[in-house]
């Protein structure tokens, strides 16, 4: 197997869409859509930075050595893939209604602020 398409497995392994990938390695989307396609060469320092970010054996990720699939350390499979007991799993929407519902909760205790302030000044 190629570096290229070791490079791809991590990726749909990590879950992530090639923009999102490109963004974490510092590389342009199209430059690293025509590296998957084998069309192209990523630069060593992308290369570097991949087995660096998300912990990857490098005599995997450059030489194919270690078996078929990604060669992570005991760290990164447990946050790509058993989250700790010490994170909260929460769907994005939800922790959005709970920041809309905090901020809420905030404007109305600034307005009973405003009301006390506004009484002790008439007082």
């Amino acid at each position: 197997m190629s570096d290229f398409l070791r490079v791809k497995r991590l990726r749909e392994y990590l879950e992530l869409s090639e923009n999102q990938f490109s963004k974490r390695i510092g590389v342009a989307q199209t430059t690293y859509n025509r590296f998957e396609k084998g069309l192209t060469s990523l630069p060593g320092e992308a290369l570097a930075k991949i087995a660096r970010l998300f912990s990857v054996d490098t005599n995997w990720l450059l030489l194919g050595e270690g078996g078929e699939d990604p060669v992570f350390s005991n760290r990164e499979k447990n946050i790509v893939s058993e989250p700790s007991s010490n994170y909260v799993t929460i769907l994005k929407d939800e922790l959005i209604d709970l920041q809309r519902k905090a901020l809420k909760r905030e404007e109305e205790k600034n307005e009973e602020l405003k009301k006390q302030i506004s009484q002790l000044k008439n007082d």
